[in-house]
């Protein structure tokens, strides 16, 4: 089990400790999500996937859609000033 320490989980490396893990734009868009879904539902969303074992190549777009999604439900419901 992680014990929150640099290099055991991606995600904590990237929002807790500001390591880069998969480099750009990648990293920008977990730390983006982080900021629309919250820490503790990043990190569910991205074990529920299995993530940690995906390619940065496979995992580009599939950050990209979920952060388009989120930034649209964001707006939708009146968020304002979402980049």
């Amino acid at each position: 089990m992680p014990n929150g320490k640099p290099g055991d989980h991606p995600i904590t490396d990237l929002m807790i400790h500001h390591l880069s893990v998969y480099g750009e734009p990648l990293d920008t868009g977990l730390r983006q999500l982080g900021e629309l879904m919250s820490y503790h539902r990043l990190c569910e969303w991205f074990e529920k996937g299995q993530y940690w074992t995906t390619s940065k190549e496979k995992l580009e777009p599939i950050v990209a859609a979920k952060l388009e999604t989120l930034k649209r439900d964001a707006q939708d419901r009146g968020w304002e000033n979402i980049p």
